[in-house]
């Protein structure tokens, strides 16, 4: 892409991989750019404990295929920010619900990669880089969306702590709207939502009246709000001892686990740490249920699966993921609605692995950028 001047501005809401990679492009292309996102870090399901003891306990790896993918996962690896994971892994099964699970190894058809020493490492790097070229704030959540009479969009919302990554000037000193407790962005001519889809529909209706039914009867939105992602609990454990399992990985079918992985597997990792992934099914029939009372159960399934006792766990922590997989995800890279000048990327659009969320947000820039010019 080759650099043009800088006459559009662009909202990034949602700082996932998508979201950041498509910032990076815009911005290299002479576009004016905010990244907002309401987590603590960029990274969205790149998700880490940054405490100790520290799980991946959102994506849990990733492959390459496409050469741009590749070609950004060779920087990756030249910087230390990626691995290879050399693990061993199985895939087990169960007849019955509460039976005896059998195992089989099996290999993996491409070399699984890991973010070192954590797998939200290259999300990190690439925002901390992102930084120097556009503005990136976490913690920052957007409520409401809003357009003016030169059909130019604003946003609000909510913001918390000390939002402003390293590197940046403040809010304040950039001449952006702020206040203790909410924020008012104005001026872009493009949104782009790296969001799930229900979470797209919630912030669309917001901006009522013309707007909210412009947007929501557009073909693009169309597509996106047949989207359906399911939740997913994961369940981080630290055992005092070393499990009976010799698997590293173990692709779960059948059963309330979906996925199991010994995280300190991982290059770079220490300790007798895991990674339980409960099952869309099971996720979404216990959704509500208590933390405490997910964790005991998707032990009580790891216990069977380990074919004996668990060691004392020295460690419990279960995060719940409402939405994390895509059910039926798209294959069309991204949408966007060039009439309203909204876009919509994320791993879902091209897949449901990390190197779609690399594809999507590439490909949406590529479309912004060529509405643009």
């Amino acid at each position: 892409m080759k650099n043009k001047k800088k006459t559009s501005k662009v909202a990034v809401v949602g700082a996932g991989l998508s979201g950041l990679v498509c910032a990076q492009a815009l911005a290299d292309n002479g576009f004016e750019v905010v990244v907002l996102d309401k987590g603590r870090q960029p990274g969205g399901r790149l998700a880490s404990r940054q405490r100790e003891p520290s799980f991946d306990y959102g994506a849990q790896y990733f492959t390459a295929s496409d050469v741009r993918f590749k070609e950004e996962l060779d920087g990756w690896l030249e910087k230390g920010l990626a691995l290879p994971w050399n693990g061993r892994f199985a895939i087990a099964e169960q007849e019955r619900v509460g039976e005896d699970y059998s195992l089989s190894p099996s290999s993996p058809r491409k070399q699984r990669y890991v973010g070192v020493p954590k797998m939200n490492a290259f999300a990190l790097a690439l925002s901390c880089e992102l930084a120097k070229s556009a503005t990136v704030l976490t913690q920052y959540r957007v409520t409401k969306l809003e357009i003016d009479g030169e059909n130019c969009y604003s946003i609000l919302g909510e913001k918390s702590g000390d939002s402003v990554l390293a590197g940046q000037e403040s809010v304040q000193e950039q001449g952006l709207e702020s206040g203790i407790d909410c924020f008012g962005f104005n001026g872009f001519n493009y949104i782009v939502f790296n969001l799930p889809p229900v979470q797209v529909a919630a912030l669309v209706a917001t901006a009522g009246g013309a707007l909210s039914e412009r947007l929501l009867a557009s073909r693009a939105f169309g597509i996106v709000d047949q989207v359906e992602l399911s939740p997913c609990f994961a369940v981080m454990v630290q055992f005092a001892k070393p499990l009976a399992l010799e698997f590293d990985g173990i692709k779960v079918s059948n059963s309330a686990l979906a996925w199991v992985a010994r995280d300190s597997s991982k290059p770079g990792r220490t300790g007798e740490s895991w990674v339980l992934h409960a099952s869309p099914a099971w996720s979404h029939l216990h959704l509500e249920d208590s933390l405490d009372d997910v964790t005991t159960a998707l032990l009580a399934e790891l216990a069977l699966l380990n074919g004996q006792e668990l060691p004392q766990a020295i460690f419990t922590k279960c995060h719940r993921w409402r939405y994390a997989l895509a059910q039926n995800p798209l294959a069309v890279g991204s949408l966007l609605d060039s009439e309203n000048k909204i876009g919509y990327c994320g791993d879902w659009c091209q897949g449901n692995n990390i190197e779609a969320a690399f594809l999507s947000g590439l490909h949406l820039a590529g479309q912004i950028v060529q509405d643009a010019s």
